[in-house]
C-alpha cells in the first residue's frame, strides 16, 4: 500500500481531528496509507510539541511518503497555506509524486482581482493587468501561483479543482475524494 502525505491547513481547524480522521479513512478506501500531519491518531497533539518537533515529524513523514496530496484551497487570504506550499516544493525536490486539489473554482488571477483588490480599478492598458498599486496580476488561469501548479504538472501530477465554491471550503472533502480517485487510477490501485 503506497504511503500518501496529506498536506493542508486542516490541522488549524477546531475540529481538525474529525476532519483528518475522515481524510485518512478516504485515503485508505482508495488504497493509500496516510502519513503526515494528523495521520496517526496516537500522535501527541501539536499544541504540546515545539515548532522544531513539529517540523522534524513532518519532514520525516514527507521523506517516508511515496506521494503527496496537498490541499491548496486558499487559506487566510487568496492563496494556499504557505506551509503546504513548502511541503509541495519539498516533496518535488525529493523526487516524489505530488498532486493537489482546491475547493475554490476561481483561478489565482481572478481571486487577486476580486478579493485582494476588492473591485478596485485594474489597469489593462499595458497588456498586462496591474492593480491600483502598480503590481502585475498573474493572469495564467492556474489554481494558484503558476510555480505551484506548473511544478506539480512538471512531475506528472495534477491539480484538481472544484467546479463551484462549497458552503464550507475548509471542510468539504468531495474534491479531495475526487483527487484520490484520479490518483489511485493513475497508480493502478483501482
Amino acid at each position: 500500500m503506497p504511503t500518501i502525505y496529506l498536506a493542508g491547513p486542516e490541522v488549524f481547524l477546531p475540529d481538525a481531528r474529525d476532519v483528518m480522521s475522515e481524510k485518512r479513512r478516504l485515503a485508505r478506501s482508495f488504497g493509500f496509507e496516510p502519513t503526515g500531519p494528523g495521520s496517526d491518531e496516537n500522535q501527541a497533539p501539536v499544541a504540546r510539541l515545539t515548532a522544531d518537533a513539529i517540523y522534524r515529524r513532518n519532514e520525516d513523514a514527507m521523506r517516508r511518503a511515496d506521494v503527496c496530496l496537498a490541499n491548496i484551497t486558499p487559506f487566510r487570504g487568496i492563496s494556499a497555506d504557505p506551509g503546504t506550499v513548502y511541503e509541495i516544493g519539498f516533496m518535488i525536490a525529493l523526487g516524489k509524486k505530488v498532486w493537489a486539489y482546491t475547493n475554490h473554482p476561481d483561478d489565482y488571477g481572478s481571486r487577486v482581482r476580486s478579493i485582494w483588490y476588492g473591485g478596485l480599478e485594474i489597469d489593462e492598458s499595458s497588456g498586462r493587468p496591474r492593480g491600483p498599486d502598480g503590481m502585475a496580476i498573474e493572469n495564467h488561469g492556474k489554481a494558484d501561483n503558476l510555480m505551484i501548479d506548473l511544478g506539480i504538472e512538471a512531475i506528472g501530477g495534477r491539480v484538481v479543482r472544484a467546479l463551484a465554491l462549497p458552503a464550507d471550503p475548509a471542510r468539504e472533502l468531495a474534491i479531495f475524494a475526487e483527487a484520490l480517485r484520479q490518483l489511485a487510477n493513475k497508480e493502478g490501485l483501482q
